[in-house]
């Protein structure tokens, strides 16, 4: 037989029993439908978060971390700078960093822990964290609102994420934010920019000593919000100039100068030394610690890891976003074959209906396929006739689903474009059906219903073609 024959006598025998033919391919289509629909769900969040990371340039970008032993892009954030071994992260690293091939720029990163809060108008909130590296394009965020810090800002701008303008109530209108003015406030013992620190009181009388502020108390310093950056790059941080940063994080004091130091038990008779002078002495604590990370970006992101090997010759640590980018994608592989199992587990009790469908059509068939064999068809004839009819069930299922999923998809992007577009982030139809995830549902639908028929199929086949002419 040729194969339009096959098809031909499949059509016509699936006609035959119209509503127990549709019942299983909706079977099928259910199945179909699941598969399609989670699966098209990872694969948009899969797209969506790979166009995040090209359009932000994090393939191009290495991160650099005192620490020697990172192994991934994030764990340049929490640098080592403490680590007795470490490598300072300082300037003249920089100059070496760029002078290696491939190297188009770097990005210095500081972090800050002296503020505690941040205040607008009555309002005060937990400043979670505070941040600081260059505006030199290498380091982007997503800005809803207003500008990001430019590298002329020097000192009393700030940006804030999308979640601290929602409590302070600027949800959905986050551009009224921008140019609001807010207050910073310390810690108690930070003497860093802005902080007024009392000079001590001298006294020369008996018993009493030189009076010195044990805390200093905490510092208020207002700045200007310049932008509102997506808090999916960063939850509840605040970004400051590099430079404004720096000067956040001097340590500075009063310290008598060694010649006013009078040692009374050493002079003989009463001892009325002279008021001291003092000098306000300042230790930069970048200078002990240096910078936090840096952010070093290539000019091909093939070279990526290559250049992160030789970064770590200087004895830094250096890590590409490769690895980090390939966990997250093992995350979406791991929950699509989670999501696609359970839509596979539809698709197997269709397949038990597929055989109920064959079996039922071979015991009506039976004085039929005696007919067939007694006039020369072959057993592998009718096999491959049977075979041939589940695997239309199962075609037809797989089609109809991936047209309900293609549905479905359609009404769900709707949803999430607005829910984007709330966010400021111009992305659209990230849930999507890709030609390579149609065949699949397709094939697979098909090969399910070919599976099914294999044994109904079989059975027909062996169909005494006497005993069949005689069954009523």
């Amino acid at each position: 037989m040729k194969f339009s024959d096959y098809v031909r006598l499949a059509f016509r025998n699936i006609r035959r029993q119209k509503l127990r033919s549709a019942l299983t391919i909706f079977a099928v289509v259910i199945g179909a439908t699941s598969v399609t629909i989670m699966l098209a769900l990872v694969t948009g969040a899969k797209g969506f978060f790979l166009s995040q990371v090209e359009a932000n340039g994090m393939l191009q970008q290495i991160a650099v971390s005192s620490k020697t032993d990172i192994s991934d892009f994030s764990d340049a954030s929490h640098s080592g700078q403490n680590c007795d071994t470490c490598v300072k992260l300082n300037d003249a690293l920089v100059t070496k960093i760029k002078a290696i091939p491939h190297v188009t720029g770097v990005a210095r990163s500081l972090g800050g822990g002296s503020f505690e809060a941040i205040t607008y108008k009555n309002q005060k909130l937990t400043l979670n964290q505070m941040a600081a590296y260059d505006a030199n394009g290498i380091i982007t965020n997503n800005m809803l609102a207003g500008r990001d810090i430019s590298d002329s800002d020097k000192e009393g701008v700030i940006t804030v994420t999308s979640d601290y303008a929602d409590k302070f109530g600027f949800k959905n209108n986050y551009q009224a934010i921008v140019g609001k003015k807010v207050t910073l406030t310390s810690r108690k013992g930070y003497t860093g920019v802005g902080a007024d620190i009392p000079k001590p009181v001298f006294s020369n009388q008996p018993g009493q000593q030189n009076n010195q502020p044990q805390m200093q108390p905490a510092t208020s310093l207002e700045a200007t919000i310049v932008g509102v950056a997506d808090t999916a790059n960063s939850d509840q941080t605040i970004r400051v100039p590099l430079a404004w940063m720096r000067a956040m994080n001097v340590n500075r004091n009063w310290q008598q100068d060694q010649s006013t130091q009078v040692d009374c038990s050493k002079v003989r008779g009463p001892c009325n030394p002279p008021a001291p002078t003092y000098s306000l002495v300042t230790m930069d604590f970048f200078d002990q610690q240096g910078y936090q990370s840096f952010i070093v970006k290539v000019d091909n992101s093939k070279v990526a890891g290559a250049t992160a090997t030789e970064i770590k010759k200087l004895g830094v640590g250096a890590a590409d976003a490769q690895a980090s980018i390939n966990q997250q994608l093992t995350i979406f592989n791991i929950l699509g074959l989670v999501l696609g199992g359970i839509g596979g587990i539809a698709m197997v009790v269709a397949a038990i209906g597929v055989v109920n469908t064959m079996i039922m059509a071979i015991l009506e068939r039976t004085r039929e396929i005696g007919v067939m064999r007694a006039v020369g068809a072959k057993r592998s004839t009718v096999r491959t006739l049977f075979t041939f009819e589940a695997s239309m069930l199962g075609f037809w299922g797989g089609v109809f689903g991936v047209a309900v999923g293609f549905g479905f998809t359609r009404i769900a992007n709707v949803f999430v474009n607005r829910q984007l577009a709330s966010q400021g982030v111009r992305a659209h139809n990230i849930i999507g059906m890709p030609i390579w995830l149609i065949l699949t549902v397709i094939g697979i639908a098909t090969l399910i219903g070919m599976l099914a028929g294999l044994y109904p199929a079989a059975r027909a086949a062996k169909l005494d073609p006497v005993e069949a002419l005689r069954y009523e």
